[in-house]
């Protein structure tokens, strides 16, 4: 029997849903409506399809977000839904499709992916790359300060879609890995269309939205999400303490923080919690368009170089191509013959564009001057992919 691969077609949506529903036998057929009609940002061209004759079999979802880097983006093909009707797997199509998306990802000006799975030898075959993140874990401290005045925490209410995202705008501007968010996205992304969002409350002064948190109860206090407007960020303390006592009344003790390193966070963090332990999760992500990714980041490169005069040369070597790059004191540019070269994979070097990790992690080979010029081009920063833009 023939054998196609090729873009979903807009009469096709139900029947890739039922795709959908019948290779993910626990998540249920609705929750994969939000990629066709939630995200502002969908292009059928962006769902891949594997079809037995006329019968679809396999799917495979692309979704397209720009993500920070300072105060740049890039743009990020997010992996979803590699699935397959159970009757028709070990044929190779979920392979197929994911080569497919490659193309495809290529041809639109893509420059990196990422995806979460528990499968990684899988998409190891195809380029992915396991890139580990530390996520915290804590007990609530058993003694909890009583709430101050000053910042009302009430639940989100629907009215609320228009200044929690300015809000999230304005706390993210140049945290690198975060989405940049409108309210349609967010809108239809969460399903707020539908209902608001549940476990989600707001700081408010003066009748005015200063901040917010994200933060399911269940055997555990799960913080995925918590914004603040720069100049109320005392509210960080009245929305994390009211999260924790909440969790307290119902015998919750532990809590999953799935937070950057700010300061901010960080000191509250302190305050509220204690017995941190730290544990590795790995989502994995490809380069796509390594040279003009590069060409993206040279803008951010070049502001970072002028804060500080930097002045050097470097040679990044991946298995996606080889990048020299010139730091002038005033920008930086691209050059062929730089030197020294640094070898890094993949994920190390996506690692230090988005400061996940910092030049520290070099190996002892690297020329202590080439370690500094890193440290100001790829400074560790606090960043994040909120869990609020999963896929």
């Amino acid at each position: 029997m023939e054998v196609t691969f090729r873009a979903v077609r807009p009469d096709e949506f139900e029947t890739c849903l039922d795709v959908w529903d019948a290779a993910f036998e626990e998540t249920p057929r609705e929750y994969f409506r939000k990629y066709f009609v939630g995200d502002p940002w969908f292009h059928p061209e962006y769902t891949r399809c594997a079809f037995e004759g006329n019968r679809m079999v396999a799917a495979v979802q692309i979704v397209r977000r720009e993500v920070r880097v300072g105060q740049g983006t890039l743009t990020l093909g997010g992996i979803a839904n590699v699935g397959t009707v159970p009757a028709y797997r070990s044929k190779g199509y979920s392979t197929q499709l994911l080569r497919d998306a490659i193309t495809v990802m290529e041809n639109e000006g893509f420059d990196f992916s990422m995806l979460f799975t528990g499968i990684h030898g899988f998409y190891t075959r195809l380029g992915w790359e396991s890139a580990p993140v530390q996520v915290m874990s804590a007990e609530i401290r058993p003694e909890l300060p009583t709430p101050e005045g000053g910042y009302r925490i009430r639940p989100l209410a629907d009215a609320d879609l228009e200044a929690l995202c300015a809000c999230y705008e304005q706390c993210n501007a140049g945290r690198s890995l975060t989405v940049v968010r409108s309210p349609a996205y967010l809108r239809g992304w969460t399903g707020w269309d539908e209902r608001t969002p549940d476990n989600v409350y707001v700081a408010e002064t003066a009748g005015k939205l200063v901040g917010y948190i994200a933060a399911p109860i269940g055997d555990q206090l799960s913080i995925t999400e918590v914004g603040w407007l720069p100049t109320y960020s005392e509210c960080v303390f009245a929305l994390m303490l009211h999260v924790a006592r909440l969790a307290t009344e119902r015998q919750v003790t532990q809590a999953r923080l799935h937070i950057p390193r700010d300061p901010v966070l960080m000191e509250v963090v302190r305050n509220l919690f204690h017995r941190f332990t730290w544990h590795e999760s790995a989502p994995m992500v490809r380069v796509i368009r390594l040279q003009p990714l590069i060409n993206k980041l040279l803008p951010e490169l070049s502001r970072r170089v002028q804060m500080v005069g930097a002045k050097g040369t470097v040679r990044l070597r991946l298995q996606a191509g080889t990048v020299g790059l010139k730091a002038t004191g005033d920008e930086v540019v691209r050059d062929a013959s730089a030197l020294p070269e640094v070898t890094r994979t993949q994920a190390q070097f996506l690692g230090l564009v988005f400061g996940l990790v910092g030049a520290e992690e070099l190996p002892p080979s690297v020329p202590a001057q080439t370690r500094a010029l890193l440290n100001v081009l790829f400074p560790r920063q606090p960043a994040i992919y909120w869990s609020w833009d999963g896929f």
